[in-house]
């Protein structure tokens, strides 16, 4: 059984379909310490995508017009996600946080591990 990780932030953000109209769709998320959860229609008793850290390389792209916040989730195998958030909730901050949050603590992890293999 799979425990329920620490809630960090949730909301709704737009993502960009990857369809041929490339429309805005409104996700719910919810950010925890390790992932970035992606459910569809704003519900979460629907089957969600998870982000995991891990396979996130950066958050990149922030472009700031006069009612969004615009930004790219790249991913370690490079896709590009977009997103847009209301210029105001500062969602890709929050993100960018945790995943730095995420980065510091594998790489201490990292650090540890090899010092104790010498």
């Amino acid at each position: 059984m799979k425990m329920q990780a620490e809630v960090i932030r949730e909301g709704e953000l737009e993502k960009r379909s990857d369809s041929l109209f490339q429309l805005w769709k409104k996700k719910l998320v919810v950010l925890t310490k390790d992932s970035l959860s992606l459910f569809p229609d704003g519900h979460k008793r629907a089957k969600g995508k998870e982000l995991g850290f891990g396979s996130i390389l950066k958050v990149d792209c922030v472009e700031r017009t006069g009612k969004y916040i615009y930004f790219t989730i790249v991913t370690k195998d490079r896709k590009e996600i977009d997103f847009r958030c209301p210029d105001q909730s500062c969602w890709n901050a929050s993100i960018t946080m945790a995943l730095i949050d995420f980065q510091n603590k594998r790489a201490i992890q990292d650090f540890k591990s090899r010092q104790e293999m010498e």
